[in-house]
């Protein structure tokens, strides 16, 4: 009798496992392959000629054939904020052509985002992820932090909670009130707000609390008090650091535990070897380097040389980096921050599900896990970055659901 599974992709010509035991080089690569699931779980990969004799379908199985099209694991982006209201396309054209600016920069995204109607945030944030799912990503992070009051950040979590309710995605909800500190509070009432109003009530609905560590967000001290109240209250940790400027974010990320720190376009000396060290996951943001003109800092370069465990992350948000496409992050991960494409390939699906802490459901191919398999209009991975910004995602099987059963 064979293993029994509701859904097959056979004649696969690449499949990138994200296994290295399973397959050729640190991909995992298996050619002429197929993937077995049932009930979105993988319960069989092998090669494609031998699937029918160790399958056994379902009256109501799937049997989709890859054409000999190239597979991967689905995209985990390990941060992203979707949940907030108004575009800043102005501020950003007007930060590519060097002109002054008064809009309102993050503030403004706060108020509009105040104000939304919870439905429409609702609606917004769903349209993002089904272009998200469109892209590739099956596992993703839902952000809270463009609230910055206990009403509002309240009805971030909300929508955030109903979001991964209704998803065949995994999504992760993260509490940032640690994001700025508001300009209609004085500093430390907002500090004593959050440590002692905002991490009890949302403590079980959100799994993360984040602090930014930079010049304009929160010094290491007010970072570490955040982190130490929330690590009280049972949340993991993730922090923001050195995007800006160098500093001590990266130290702070370690020493507090964190399951991630995100942006490091810049590093002190010792940054990158205490990081390696640790069992913190490094997030590179490829796309809001390149709009802020920092990607020849060659920080990412580094964490790889250095050995540290790297995840990539679209950085989606209304300010620095409003794009869902993971192939075009994975291009400029290669093109401007010198990652190799083997490196930036693991770091969008396996090291973005460390850094969740979803490796054990998401980010590579394997039995036991979510059938979370991309079908690419290319029949090597290597066109990613090659086919540069185009979204070579043909098929999003999400969970074993194919795109015409959601």
């Amino acid at each position: 009798m064979g293993i029994e599974a509701d859904l097959v992709v056979h004649n696969v010509g690449q499949l990138v496992t994200g296994e290295p035991a399973q397959g050729m080089g640190p991909l995992g690569v298996l050619e002429h392959a197929a993937v077995a699931s049932l009930q979105g779980q993988v319960v069989w990969v092998g090669p494609s000629a031998r699937w029918p004799w160790r399958v056994e379908l379902r009256a109501e199985a799937r049997v989709v054939d890859a054409g000999g099209a190239c597979a991967l694991p689905g995209f985990v982006d390990a941060h992203a904020a979707l949940i907030w209201e108004g575009s800043r396309a102005e501020e950003h054209a007007a930060r590519i052509s060097g002109r002054p600016y008064s809009g309102g920069g993050l503030m403004r995204s706060v108020r509009d985002t105040r104000i939304a109607d919870e439905e429409d945030l609702v609606a917004s944030g769903q349209r993002r992820l089904n272009s998200f799912l469109r892209h590739g990503i099956t596992s993703a992070e839902l952000r809270s932090g463009y609230g910055l009051s206990l009403a509002a950040e309240e009805k971030l979590i909300r929508v955030a909670e109903r979001l991964a309710a209704s998803s065949t995605q995994r999504l992760v909800i993260t509490f940032y009130g640690g994001h700025v500190p508001p300009e209609d509070c004085p500093r430390e009432e907002y500090l004593n707000q959050v440590r002692s109003e905002m991490l009890p009530r949302f403590k079980g609905r959100a799994d993360f609390c984040q602090v930014w560590c930079d010049p304009g967000a929160f010094d290491p001290g007010e970072c570490r008090s955040i982190l130490a109240a929330a690590h009280t209250e049972g949340f993991q940790l993730k922090v923001s650091a050195a995007q800006l400027a160098p500093g001590e974010g990266p130290q702070v990320a370690v020493e507090m535990g964190a399951a991630s720190v995100a942006h490091l376009n810049y590093l002190r000396d010792t940054d990158a070897r205490t990081l390696a060290e640790s069992s913190t996951v490094c997030v590179i943001c490829p796309a809001s380097t390149t709009n802020l003109k920092m990607a020849s800092e060659g920080a990412a370069r580094a964490l790889a040389a250095a050995g540290c465990e790297l995840a990539l992350a679209t950085d989606y948000n209304p300010t620095t980096s409003c794009s869902e496409n993971m192939c075009l992050i994975i291009g400029l991960a290669c093109q401007e921050l010198g990652l190799s494409v083997e490196e930036a390939l693991r770091a969008a699906t396996l090291g973005g599900a460390r850094a969740l802490r979803l490796q054990r459901w998401c980010g590579s191919i394997r039995q036991g896990k979510r059938c979370d398999l991309l079908l690419l209009d290319a029949e090597s991975y290597l066109e990613i970055p090659y086919r540069l910004g185009v979204n070579l995602v043909q098929t999003a099987i999400c969970n074993g659901v194919l795109p015409d059963e959601r």
